[in-house]
């Protein structure tokens, strides 16, 4: 699994890096619907590459979650199928840059599944503050943490979601509007993502108070996947929230190979971490004993 983990991620480079140069819409062509978004012509080949290797990490992560019979994290695998579809979408999208349906599409599964993946670990949060340690080293209920947090995002998706439709708007007002909605879904989105950092963070520091060393206990790896993946899903979200803000004809904006290098791949990589780190396997070796347990989630 590390081996395959690593090839995924350096595939992905090798075909970002070779696709994503000399992909620039002329200033000579009359301007597409895709042109007028992102002003570059999308890369078929690093459409391709993305695509592929989200689906093989979705493979991948469908199979810990079967071979676990981890059903809470079906979130997972199922997002990273989506973004994959996103990506391949992205073909289409390059031959029929003026389909309002296809890039409508694309934008959405590349831009909302996501949520999913921040969902996952607030799912594994919960669960590990009950299961293996203590209730009192979070300062929110631990059964609650999901649940508060997922409405957070739905909130954001929704904001997003409707955004990225005004967005894909010919009008050059609703396409301006869009993209400050959108805007603020993902400033929301990162604020919120931000706070749930800081709540593993105040578990973390609990525990090294009260004499615990992570790397000593069974569930130590648990805070150090955590805390890695949501860096990883970090930089994606402030990527986001920069790009958008910088406006339409932005430098990150405008430029493809950052969408790969600062948003699909930060993904992959915290994704992908649970390929190598499933945590089941952390969490029932760390599973308290029934006269200890204060409650289920």
């Amino acid at each position: 699994m590390p081996s395959a983990n690593i090839m995924i991620i350096v595939a992905f480079l090798v075909g970002v890096v070779r696709a994503a140069s000399g992909n620039s819409t002329s200033s000579f062509e009359a301007p597409t619907l895709v042109s007028a978004v992102f002003h570059y012509d999308p890369s078929k080949v690093a459409a391709i590459v993305a695509g592929v290797l989200y689906s093989i990490a979705s493979l991948c992560l469908f199979t810990r979650l079967f071979m676990n019979k981890a059903w809470w994290g079906l979130c997972l695998p199922i997002a990273s199928t989506f973004m994959a579809v996103g990506f391949f979408m992205r073909i289409p999208m390059a031959t029929n840059p003026d389909s309002l349906p296809i890039f409508m599409v694309q934008q959405l599964f590349t831009l909302l599944p996501p949520a999913a993946f921040l969902a996952f670990n607030y799912i594994l949060y919960g669960r590990f503050i009950v299961n293996c340690v203590d209730r009192r080293y979070s300062w929110i209920k631990p059964e609650k943490v999901a649940r508060y947090f997922v409405i957070s995002d739905i909130t954001t998706f929704l904001i997003q979601g409707g955004g990225g439709g005004l967005e894909a708007s010919k009008n050059v007002t609703s396409e301006k509007l869009g993209a400050n909605i959108l805007l603020a879904g993902l400033v929301a989105q990162t604020l919120s993502f931000a706070l749930f950092m800081i709540l593993v963070a105040y578990a973390w520091r609990g525990l090294l108070r009260d004499g615990f060393v992570p790397s000593q206990e069974p569930w130590g790896p648990i805070l150090w996947i955590l805390m890695f993946s949501s860096t990883a899903y970090m930089i994606r979200c402030i990527y986001r929230v920069i790009e958008l803000g910088q406006g339409n004809g932005g430098y990150l904006l405008t430029h493809e190979i950052y969408f790969f290098l600062l948003d699909s791949l930060p993904l992959l990589i915290g994704i992908c971490t649970y390929i190598i780190f499933w945590p089941t396997k952390y969490l029932e070796m760390s599973v308290k004993p029934a006269n200890e347990m204060t409650g289920r989630y």
